[in-house]
């Protein structure tokens, strides 16, 4: 008896000791736990000892329900049985209610949202994905849970159809009012539809089918089948039209001044990516070619050309560009300035002499020569020509360009600088200027020397040279 009476009277001092102490810090503004720190604002502790005593409530909380539950009792009373199907009994659920909506009045008259939403959407988020995981290891509905789901699909009949008509509601409202996406964010449902797309092309790709229609397999080195891409060709080819006639971008249909295919940002793009990647650039360039000389049409536009790599229009069109940069002293290829009256500038010459391949320019010459001499055409200008292989205008042409009739053509004079007095020859120079630095250099004056220049006295005789 006097252990437990001794054991009381040492209990009645320490809570009187925690009481008066209390009582000190709280005047003081102190945490009430450790009495160093001021308390967060609307509580007794600081922050520090608010963490702490938070975690251990938490795992005592988690021991007590787990204990319970383990019993088969109400995790909240832990003196009744739950109620069947719930987790709480009927006294603990009644309450939890009526507590419930006694806070939620309280909010709602405050004008507060019943829980922060950033939590509930995180919560919510969370649960439904637990859900969805949990459904489809199921084999049921991810909706409602309680039916099998649809074969290859994660939804019940009844609840696809529900949510079909769902759709066709909201679109048509959508609709009726002029907003786009069923009045969702556009930008939103851009970025989920492309996201979709990536996932359907990458199936399709590793199931080794098209892209486009996820039927028939692709055509050689390429993702989409043969149907696809001509309809895809069709397609492009249609828009392209319509928005250069209508003056549009061909690529992102802004307007565009100066009858020109792209505007600014998208010519910039296109030029960004083609210097990036032209290696890409040529061998599409070349398949290209390749494709349309096996069909048959036009190198350049894909219409018909009766055979030729180009058809009329295009060679027009190319010999009208070459004749307006050439009068223009413009290289032919870049139109950068040219000098002296060259086709080319000398990147661009140096480049297609890199690339040259006499050989097939010789054998595409012989084929040419030969198919325009069987259709009787001129094999030069292919205008009519029966019984000769060049028409007069070619013929005279040729004739006129040749050595024969031009005569021996007129070399650059040298100059030889012989002083009088000792027979000593300087040169030969190749201009009169370098004769005027010779006599500058050895002190002679002109009466000094002879110069004597190798000029042809045929050469008033002969034939002015080529241009």
């Amino acid at each position: 008896m006097c252990d437990q009476d001794d054991t009381e009277a040492r209990r009645e001092r320490e809570r009187a000791r925690w009481h008066r102490r209390a009582e000190e810090r709280r005047a003081n503004g102190r945490c009430l736990a450790c009495g160093k720190r001021p308390p967060v604002p609307g509580r007794t502790r600081c922050e520090p000892c608010a963490s702490k005593a938070r975690e251990a409530d938490r795992e005592r909380h988690r021991r007590r329900i787990e204990a319970r539950v383990a019993q088969g009792l109400c995790p909240r009373c832990g003196k009744t049985e739950p109620e069947p199907g719930l987790a709480l009994c009927p006294a603990c659920n009644g309450k939890r209610n009526l507590a419930g909506r006694a806070r939620d009045a309280r909010l709602r008259a405050e004008g507060r949202p019943r829980r922060d939403p950033d939590k509930a959407k995180a919560y919510e988020r969370e649960r439904s994905r637990r859900l969805y995981a949990e459904r489809t290891a199921a084999g049921t509905c991810t909706k409602c849970g309680k039916a099998p789901a649809r074969e290859g699909r994660t939804t019940c009949e009844s609840c696809a159809e529900k949510h079909r008509a769902h759709d066709r509601k909201r679109l048509a409202k959508a609709k009726a009012e002029g907003l786009p996406y069923g009045g969702r964010d556009p930008e939103e449902r851009r970025r989920a539809g492309r996201k979709h797309g990536r996932r359907r092309t990458a199936s399709r790709r590793a199931a080794d089918l098209c892209i486009r229609c996820g039927h028939a397999p692709p055509a050689e080195g390429r993702s989409m089948c043969e149907p696809c891409r001509e309809d895809r060709r069709v397609a492009k080819k249609a828009r392209h039209r319509q928005r250069r006639e209508a003056g549009l971008c061909v690529r992102c249909s802004v307007p565009v001044p100066g009858g020109k295919a792209h505007c600014d940002a998208c010519a910039a793009e296109r030029n960004k990516r083609r210097r990036l990647d032209k290696e890409a650039k040529r061998a599409s360039d070349r398949r290209r070619y390749e494709n349309r000389r096996a069909l048959g049409a036009c190198t350049r536009c894909g219409k018909p050309a009766n055979g030729a790599a180009e058809c009329r229009s295009c060679r027009d069109a190319a010999r009208a560009r070459y004749e307006s940069r050439k009068a223009a002293g413009l290289c032919v290829t870049c139109q950068a300035p040219t000098f002296d009256g060259a086709t080319m500038c000398a990147p661009c010459s140096v480049a297609r002499a890199e690339r040259r391949n006499r050989e097939a320019e010789y054998a595409a010459r012989r084929r040419r020569y030969a198919d325009r001499r069987a259709r009787h055409r001129c094999v030069v200008c292919e205008t009519p020509s029966p019984g000769a292989a060049r028409c007069d205008r070619c013929a005279r042409k040729h004739a006129e360009g040749s050595g024969a009739y031009r005569g021996i053509p007129i070399w650059d004079p040298t100059w030889t600088v012989v002083e009088l007095a000792t027979g000593r020859e300087h040169g030969p120079f190749d201009s009169e200027a370098d004769v005027a630095l010779c006599l500058a250099f050895e002190r002679l004056s002109r009466d000094e020397v002879e110069i004597v220049s190798d000029v042809s006295p045929m050469a008033l005789l002969t034939a002015h040279p080529r241009e």
